[in-house]
């Protein structure tokens, strides 16, 4: 169980030397308490306190990492039920399903369909991150076959399914045993014994969650801790209950056999409420079985929506942006630095005949609106903001356009700009084309 802050307290040499960063013991514990600074950052925590601390600290959902293209990808890690608690840690990934079965050409077109699913939104660039290759055929040599092409074409993490134990282990031979997730094996406990040194994650199928609890207790046995669990479920009730349960046993109670990922399995029959459940409540992998580009984009936004952390909206750097090919006569626009205003208003001046030079003011990543009123989108921020930005080499006039929903702040603006003409742009970033058309000159 996590500890309190006076708890943590006890265990540190209250010195209060301040080398942590904050002046005191007390205020080191409360961060500490808080999941927002690591012990090890005092200098004199004693070894047993770090032990202490590093147990209770950890997740109550175990962390996974795989290789995924050339970095790291992690699932698990989570600690609360409810985003808004704290936030969610490491998203969904989404696994795409194919077959063995298929003859190479088709293998090889339709992996290459996967890969071209690739969608960039507000700056990030969202695909499905893993390959679950089904054992259809049920010839070793043409599943190992069709392993490597995957291997050799993809960097994405695999999914075996449906593999026997001699399978498995001319698998390990061939794959980066940090991309790989064994599904559906056949044999539970000859598998460990071959994993035993690779500690390759193992997916644990069962019915039912007593079932479920002990084929965990069975690999914990074995002293193989990399576990992700999955049961059959026949209905979305049943992915519901078993989701949250499990989540609810390993955050709120403290045990330790729910304590891991959980993959979901999405039937033919419920795929699209399946995946949305799924990510929405708990699942850390999704296997799809039948998929599209059209279907895909929404689970996707909606998994950038879920994971993003809600204390921190996504936001870019503050400073000026070429939309297009500016010179110094083009028009300069005003705007706050959260992702999507940005995107949007930078997407419709590219939609216009206008290239623009774009200042983006730091708003704490809030919207226009929200910026203003809370008082980090003023004409006086935004006026020093421009005065310290440089563009007054870039452009030879003096005219700015604010956006139209902040229209109040154009006298505190034309204030702190002396030889500045402010204009009101228009409120709906769709209009600007048309405001730029027939009001630039």
């Amino acid at each position: 169980m996590a500890l309190t802050g006076l708890e943590i307290f006890k265990l540190l040499p209250n010195k209060n030397c301040g080398e942590c960063g904050v002046p005191t013991c007390l205020a080191f514990a409360m961060k500490l308490a808080g999941k927002i600074a690591e012990p090890e950052v005092c200098p004199y925590i004693s070894d047993e306190a770090l032990e202490i601390l590093g147990t209770a600290q950890s997740p109550p959902i175990k962390k996974l990492a795989f290789k995924y293209c050339s970095d790291e990808i992690s699932i698990g890690a989570e600690t609360v039920m409810f985003r808004h608690e704290k936030t969610f840690v490491n998203q969904t990934l989404l696994a795409l399903e194919i077959s063995d079965a298929l003859n190479e050409d088709e293998f090889n077109k339709e992996l290459n369909r996967i890969e071209s699913y690739k969608f960039e939104r507000v700056g990030e660039m969202l695909e499905p991150e893993c390959i679950s290759l089904k054992n259809e055929s049920d010839d070793k040599n043409n599943y190992l076959q069709k392993l490597e092409i995957i291997s050799s074409k993809t960097g994405k993490i695999i999914i075996l399914g449906n593999c026997n134990s001699e399978m498995i282990k001319e698998s390990i031979q061939l794959v980066d045993n940090k991309r790989m997730i064994l599904n559906r094996v056949q044999n539970l406990e000859e598998t460990l014994e071959i994993i035993s040194d690779s500690q390759i994650p193992i997916v644990v199928q069962a019915k039912n969650l007593e079932e479920l609890f002990v084929q965990v207790s069975i690999c914990e046995a074995q002293n193989s801790k990399n576990i992700i669990l999955s049961i059959d479920f026949n209905n979305l009730n049943e992915l519901l209950e078993d989701n949250v349960y499990l989540r609810r046993l390993a955050i709120k109670k403290g045990i330790k056999l729910a304590g891991y990922p959980i993959l979901t399995e999405c039937n033919d029959e419920d795929s699209l409420s399946s995946t949305i459940l799924g990510i929405c409540k708990y699942s850390s992998i999704i296997i799809l079985k039948n998929f599209t580009g059209a279907s895909l984009f929404p689970f996707l936004t909606l998994r950038q929506n879920i994971f993003t952390d809600p204390q921190k909206p996504l936001q870019i750097d503050s400073g000026i942006y070429k939309v297009g090919e500016p010179d110094e006569n083009s028009p300069l626009i005003v705007t706050t630095n959260f992702s999507l205003t940005y995107f949007i208003v930078s997407g419709e001046i590219e939609n216009s005949i206008y290239p623009v030079w774009l200042f983006i003011v730091d708003a704490e990543g809030m919207s226009v609106l929200t910026a203003w009123s809370a008082n980090k989108f003023s004409g006086e921020i935004v006026g020093r903001a421009l005065k310290n930005s440089g563009i007054d080499e870039k452009i030879n006039h003096r005219r700015v356009i604010i956006p139209g929903y902040v229209a109040i702040i154009s006298g505190e603006l034309e204030d702190e700009l002396k030889d500045w003409e402010v204009l009101v742009g228009p409120q709906e970033a769709a209009d600007i084309p048309k405001y730029l058309k027939e009001t630039w000159r």
